[in-house]
């Protein structure tokens, strides 16, 4: 009898201890390559990686940009009832949703774009559980950008400036990044600005009329590599393209690297740190701050190549665990440390 009741008691409560956590992420992008470029993709490969690394059960949807569907995931992904529920607040879209919806008991992280600290101070007032974020600090991608066009240039720089869009706070960063660079140097303008929605259609478009209207411009900052390709794409059919130096934020593939002169990248591993974190909070390590800003940019070189390679090849040889609070010396977060790791995991 005894036998009987102690089996059936494990057979009720084994299957909670043994579940794995679980976490749900709504990518604001596409499943894979699109006119906005591999970014969400590549996101979404490393956390993964990173989630597969701490055994944890991550489901990813995808909004395909389109804002109204992204907020029906979120009601969808709210009632599910995950451990932990991880979100880009896009041109704060989100934040009008969550606000709408309080109180949200269902625990939240923020990836790559947050809300701002007043809107934060609101969701903790209306009882929506916000564990932690973390954004990378745009404004140094902006900047490190800047001033590696400027010094590759080697002449007074005539700069046309692409953005993403008009509102969030990783294109507001980035141009506020560029726009200090412009400010410390005295031989730097910006002769043109334009917003094309992260696109190289639209980049493409926007670019033929300026550089038919605006001939002393040099320099070609852009907010991502999409949109890079498209400016390449019109100074090549105005055959001009030996005259202007072209750069732009985030780490692609070879043969788009190639094309462009100067590449700044490293927000797209911060999705695996963002499974870091998270676990770290499920599992009650303490993580350190709760709203991180990291300033992870560094210039694309072989070995950011190899790894973005490795990232498309589904065989990133990093252990990610290292990063975590639980293990016995955890590592910074930081490209040097991650390329370092997949350096010893690749021997």
């Amino acid at each position: 009898m005894l036998k009987t009741v102690f089996i059936t008691i494990c057979l009720f409560y084994l299957p909670g201890v043994f579940a794995k956590q679980s976490i749900i992420f709504i990518n604001p992008g596409h499943a894979d390559t699109n006119v906005t470029g591999p970014f969400w993709f590549e996101v979404s490969q490393l956390m993964q990686n990173a989630a597969k690394d701490f055994d944890l059960d991550l489901t990813i949807h995808y909004a395909n940009r389109n804002h109204i569907e992204m907020k029906s995931l979120v009601a969808k992904a709210i009632k599910a009832k995950p451990d932990m529920l991880i979100l880009v607040d896009e041109k704060s879209v989100l934040t009008q949703q969550l606000l709408s919806l309080s109180p949200v008991p269902t625990p939240i992280y923020f990836l790559l774009n947050r809300p701002s600290k007043q809107d934060l101070k609101l969701m903790s007032d209306h009882g929506i559980n916000v564990t932690g974020s973390v954004v990378p600090d745009n404004k140094q991608a902006g900047q490190l950008l800047a001033n590696k066009l400027i010094e590759k240039s080697q002449q007074a720089a005539n700069i046309f400036a692409i953005n993403g869009d008009y509102t969030t706070h990783a294109a507001l960063d980035r141009e506020q990044g560029l726009k200090q660079s412009v400010a410390a140097n005295t031989s730097a303008n910006i002769t043109a600005n334009a917003v094309a929605n992260w696109s190289t259609k639209q980049a493409y478009r926007q670019s033929l009329g300026f550089f038919r209207h605006q001939p002393t411009i040099n320099i070609v900052w852009a907010a991502n590599d999409a949109m890079a390709l498209g400016a390449i794409a019109a100074l090549d059919e105005l055959n001009k393209r030996k005259n202007v130096v072209v750069g732009a934020i985030n780490w692609p593939l070879r043969a788009v690297a190639k094309k462009i002169d100067v590449t700044i990248g490293g927000h797209v591993t911060l999705g695996a740190l963002a499974i870091v974190n998270v676990h770290d909070l499920l599992n009650n390590y303490s993580t350190g701050a709760m709203h991180q800003e990291v300033a992870i940019f560094s210039q694309h070189n072989e070995q950011t190549l190899k790894l973005v390679e490795q990232i498309h090849s589904d065989n990133v040889a990093i252990n990610f665990r290292v990063f975590s609070k639980a293990h016995e010396n955890p590592l910074p977060f930081s490209v040097e440390s991650l390329l370092l790791e997949a350096t010893k995991s690749a021997l």
